[in-house]
Parts: structure tokens; sequence; C-alpha cells
């Protein structure tokens, strides 16, 4: 499996996601013009509520098999970012990551599979705070 067809499958799944607007959604190096993009295509958080951000974090591939050829697996592992403004409270965070956890824990297609999903306090930094939700991914 490439690492183009696991950044399709993986960005097809978050399109998928209905428990946050895919406006509220930043991708990595999403093409301009997008939602929530100013003039220089850089993605502007919205004013309230809550918005995420994705990335597909790859890991060092291994063998995994021999048989005419070597057969390689791709681990790795999805992180999104999830962000709300300061002193509005962490429920609707947790909530979030509870359906981002249901959505991608244990999903597979193809040669990609999730396993499981995690929850990262990663706490205030100017003016949001910060939870991410990690899903670890094999693929190949």
């Amino acid at each position: 499996m490439t690492y183009e067809e696991i950044r399709r499958l993986i960005i097809s799944r978050m399109v998928a996601f209905t428990g946050i607007a895919q406006d509220r959604i930043f991708y990595p190096n999403a093409q301009y013009p997008a939602q929530n993009q100013d003039t220089s295509g850089v993605f502007k958080p919205p004013a309230t509520g809550l918005w995420c951000r994705i990335s597909i974090q790859h890991a060092t591939p291994f063998m995994a098999g021999m048989a005419d050829k070597p057969y390689t697996r791709k681990p790795g592992q999805i992180v999104i970012q999830c962000f709300a403004r300061v002193r509005t409270g962490i429920k609707g965070l947790n909530e979030l990551a509870d359906a981002l956890e249901a959505h991608f824990s244990y999903w597979s297609e193809g040669d990609l599979e999730c396993i499981e999903t995690g929850q990262i306090d990663a706490g205030e930094d100017g003016d949001f705070y910060q939870v991410n939700v990690v899903t670890r991914f094999r693929a190949g």
C-alpha cells in the first residue's frame, strides 16, 4: 500500500465524520481556496465553537513476510488535534473525542486497519485548549 493510498483512505474517513462541520477541520496542506481560509490560503479558526486539525504520522515500515518478494507493513498514527477557546469547558472536547474514537477505532478498509484510539489532554496554549485524539494504524 502506498503512502498516498493511506492518506486518501484516512482523509476520506475524516470527510465522512459528521461529529463536526467540515469547515471546522483543517486538513494537511489543503488546496486553496478552501473554507475558513483567508486570501493567502491560511486556515482561520472559527471565532466560537470547536475545531480540529488532522495529521498522519508515519512510523518506520518493517518487513512482515517474504514470499516471492518482501512484504512490508507501514505503521503510523492519525492525530486529530481538537481545540476549544480557553475557559469554555472541556465537555465539548470530550464528546468530540468520544465521537472520533467511535469513528476511527477498529475501522479498516482494504489493507489499512486502525487499531485503538486514545485521548491526550494537551492543555491550554494561548487562546485555545487542546485535546489530541490519537489512533494507531497499520497498512499492508
